[in-house]
């Protein structure tokens, strides 16, 4: 093979390269837009991140996740690694590890697309090993990686009150809950029993959850 072959060669392959990057890049922002516009569709955020243009895409919610990768790209692969791989993906374990022992103990007769034959000791035991493994993990993180990604939660905490507040005095315009067709796309007519009774415990849950919300204020 000649030199310039080569040359051609291994611009082609560094083409091919900018390229994959560019479209797994592509894939995950819009990943995470369409995400925001599915919440914004369940009145978890407010109506202007389910605008779409006249493509179909969600323009606010690109921006906005955009403008995290901006933010992300001030920072070094090293600290990227850091602080989003190890120690907040470490964070989001262990609120999923404390919510599955909560649902298995408060609410344990839950519609479930499966069901772990132990009580509510054997899976908090269950959790024990991934939540040692992930507390050693995040020790090991630097102090300014704990610093901002206390910084991060306590954000995340404040907005997601002051969202449920701007739904409650309609501050902000949210979109109003369609109940889903009774026949799905395949053909059915019929709504499955299970599914059924899941969106009855759904409905349940945010039934409690509102009178829990209004005993609190006539307290």
């Amino acid at each position: 093979m000649t030199a310039l072959t080569m040359m051609v060669l291994a611009d082609a392959r560094h083409m091919t390269v900018v390229m994959s990057a560019t479209g797994f890049f592509e894939a995950e922002m819009s990943s995470d837009s369409f995400q925001l516009l599915g919440m914004a569709e369940m009145v978890m955020i407010p109506a202007i991140f389910a605008h779409r243009s006249k493509h179909g895409t969600p323009t606010f919610s690109i921006l906005c996740s955009a403008t995290g990768v901006v933010i992300l790209s001030f920072m070094s692969f090293q600290e990227i690694i850091e602080f989003l791989i190890n120690f907040l993906y470490g964070l989001r374990m262990l609120v999923m590890f404390a919510a599955f022992i909560k649902l298995h103990a408060k609410n344990p007769d839950l519609p479930r697309p499966y069901r772990i034959p132990v009580g509510t000791a054997g899976a908090a035991a269950m959790c024990v090993p991934p939540v040692a493994l992930i507390t050693t993990v995040m020790c090991l993180a630097s102090a300014r990686t704990v610093i901002v990604n206390v910084v991060v939660v306590a954000a995340g905490v404040a907005l997601y009150y002051g969202v449920e507040h701007a739904k409650r005095h309609t501050w902000v315009e949210f979109l109003v809950p369609v109940p889903p067709p009774p026949d799905s796309s395949h053909g059915s007519t019929t709504v499955p029993e299970d599914a059924a009774d899941i969106e009855d415990v759904r409905a349940g849950l945010l039934a409690d959850e509102t009178a829990d919300e209004g005993g609190s204020k006539v307290e």
